[in-house]
């Protein structure tokens, strides 16, 4: 199984929101935890091929994650609404290190999930990052999909060596 730290890979940190005044603003949507990631100075690329730098200017926060900001070279209105829709990324090295129970959601995307005794459940396609809790969207084996809290008591292992993510499937949870 790859890991997402593989020499090279880039890794999406924000989305090109519409054009924000006449200036070449626009607006990002982060989807970093790192509050010093979107600073003046940082450089990203896109996700375009081939991929184009940018360099932020300056960065105005008006409620996270959503922020307000000016990329060098990007001076009007109409040349900052061609980068809408793009993705911001970094590379993976650029990554903070993570605490012992902390995963990335793209580590965790195609580990299969099994039950307490290792019965085969599913396997996790999505992560969907939440304010209260991230749920793990697993597309299950007889099909279908569901959504499960990762929290200690519904996901107690998460084994990358071995591809595995373990659920405990209280009643409910699989229909």
């Amino acid at each position: 199984m790859s890991s997402s730290t593989e020499r090279g890979r880039r890794v999406p940190v924000g989305r090109v929101g519409r054009s924000h005044g006449v200036r070449g603003d626009v607006l990002v949507t982060a989807f970093s935890d790192d509050p010093a990631r979107f600073v003046a100075g940082a450089r990203f690329e896109t996700n375009e091929t081939p991929p184009r730098a940018l360099t932020v200017r300056e960065v105005r926060v008006i409620a996270h994650p959503t922020l307000i900001v000016g990329f060098d070279g990007i001076t009007d209105r109409e040349v900052a609404q061609q980068l809408r829709g793009l993705e911001l990324t970094i590379s993976s090295e650029e990554r903070r290190g993570l605490r012992r129970e902390e995963f990335w959601p793209d580590d965790l995307v195609g580990l299969q999930v099994v039950d307490p005794r290792g019965q085969v459940l599913g396997r996790v396609i999505d992560v969907v990052l939440g304010a209260a809790q991230d749920r793990l969207v697993v597309e299950l084996t007889g099909g279908g999909q569901i959504e499960v809290p990762f929290v200690d008591e519904l996901v107690p292992e998460v084994d990358r060596e071995k591809g595995s993510v373990t659920i405990i499937p209280i009643s409910g949870l699989l229909n």
